[in-house]
């Protein structure tokens, strides 16, 4: 399975939703779902536990302090299981923020997460409101989905 996250129309965070869009578009083969995760992080916990994936590669841009355009990819071990983080993570959620952790932490805490997760995500090069990517995200798109493409 795969997942967007993003900040709709909000320059470079928009990236999960574009990412989606456009492998949605793809034959990636009949038993890989694409959906766009950015509706809450309890509804995407929700909706994992229907689906019950072997495999979740959730994308988006997430600010971490790296170069703008940075790629990366990592698999997701080790998460909070102390209840206040998991609690204050679903307050967060019902407020209607939503971002990787977010959602990683929500999903977890519900018991959602498969036993294989893993992120692809880019560092925004601007988070100012746009219904446009950067060329920076662009380019760090494109890379993005090609990991994700490796991942399947």
């Amino acid at each position: 399975m795969i997942g967007g996250v993003g900040h709709l129309y909000q320059g470079d965070l928009d990236l999960g939703r574009v990412a989606v869009e456009r492998l949605g578009r793809e034959d990636l083969g009949g038993d890989v779902v694409v959906e766009e995760f950015s509706y809450g992080a309890v509804a995407v916990a929700q909706r994992l536990q229907e689906l019950q994936p072997e495999l979740l590669i959730l994308v988006g841009a997430k600010e971490r302090g790296r170069a703008p355009g940075t790629v990366e990819r990592r698999d997701v071990h080790a998460l909070t299981d102390e209840p206040a983080a998991i609690q204050g993570a679903i307050a967060d959620a019902i407020t209607g923020y939503i971002d990787l952790d977010l959602v990683l932490d929500v999903a977890h805490g519900l018991g959602g997460l498969p036993a294989r997760v893993v992120t692809v995500e880019v560092e925004p090069a601007s988070v100012a409101p746009s219904e446009q990517l950067t060329a920076i995200g662009e380019v760090a798109l494109a890379r993005a989905i090609a990991l994700v493409r490796v991942e399947l």
